[in-house]
Formats: C-alpha cells, structure tokens, sequence
C-alpha cells in the first residue's frame, strides 16, 4: 500500500543518537522530496526495490565547520525520484519504492518503509535536523 511521502515519518521516526555522534542511516528531506540513503544500508536493502535507477553519489559534511574531518562522509547515495512511474491509480499489483499520482504528489510503498528497516535503517534524519546544509 502507498502513504503519501511525507507520513513517511509516523511510521519511520526520527531516531538520533544523543550523546555520540553517529551518521544517518538515512536523511529525509520532506518538502524538497529528497531521499539519501548510507551505503551500508544500500547494500543490505532487497535490490528490487531500486533496480535499474540511478543513485547520486552523494557527500555528506556534519561538521560545525569545514575542517571537521571526522564527520565528513562520502558513502551515501541520493535517490532520484523523478525516475519513478506516475500512476493513475495506485491501486496497483505492482510494487515501486515511489510513485506519481496523476497530481505528481509523491507516494512511498509501505513494504519499502520495511525493507529499509530489515536492511538495518535505525537512525533516521530529516530536514529539521540537518546541521549545517553542506552536502
């Protein structure tokens, strides 16, 4: 079944470690519909979901300032979300990661919201607590 993106977070909450530092698993970024997901978690995710679309490599800088080089990443990927079908009906046997209604407003699959947490998905950014905009 498809939620609209942005209940992405009643059912994957925000989960951030509070006294060690620690890297997302994955940052979310609602209003400008941006996924970007850890390497680690790529890799234990099921490939059916993203097979054949592309990821951007993608840089992730947490530091309070350039030079911070322990919080520097560059093992994340971002999911381009426009390669996602538009559906007309989203009752539909078919499963995708994302789709388009006829709107273009944006729909995850519940069961991806699963895989992400069987691939080990635990700590979950979104825009609200990103620190300083650098990736």
């Amino acid at each position: 079944m498809y939620i609209r993106f942005e209940e992405i977070i009643n059912i994957l909450p925000e989960k951030r470690n509070k006294f060690v530092f620690c890297n997302p698993d994955i940052y979310i970024k609602l209003q400008a519909k941006k996924v970007v997901i850890w390497d680690s978690i790529l890799s234990n995710l099921d490939s059916k979901w993203l097979e054949g679309k592309f990821l951007w490599p993608t840089q992730f800088d947490f530091g309070s300032h350039s030079e911070d080089y322990e919080r520097q990443f560059d093992d994340y990927k971002t999911i381009e979300l426009l390669q996602f079908p538009v559906l007309e009906s989203l009752d539909t046997e078919n499963c995708y990661a994302f789709v388009f209604d006829q709107n273009h407003d944006l729909y995850i699959h519940e069961d991806f919201i699963q895989a992400l947490k069987l691939a080990g998905c635990q700590d979950v950014w979104y825009d609200t607590t990103y620190p300083f905009g650098r990736y």
